[in-house]
């Protein structure tokens, strides 16, 4: 990982937890990439919610 990558997640994490949406992050937090980068993996396209509780 580079320094301005570096640089720019720690901008997304302190903007994220100060109220920005997710969604308007530059950089992904789980890839520790650029959002642009991996946008089409399933992790973001197809979610898992197999952890979601059933409905009663």
């Amino acid at each position: 990982m580079n320094k301005k990558l570096a640089a720019a997640i720690q901008r997304d994490n302190e903007l994220e937890d100060a109220g920005m949406h997710g969604d308007d992050r530059t950089t992904c937090w789980t890839h520790q990439s650029w959002a642009a980068d991996c946008e089409n993996d399933p992790a973001h396209t197809a979610p898992s919610v197999h952890h979601y509780p059933r409905p009663a």
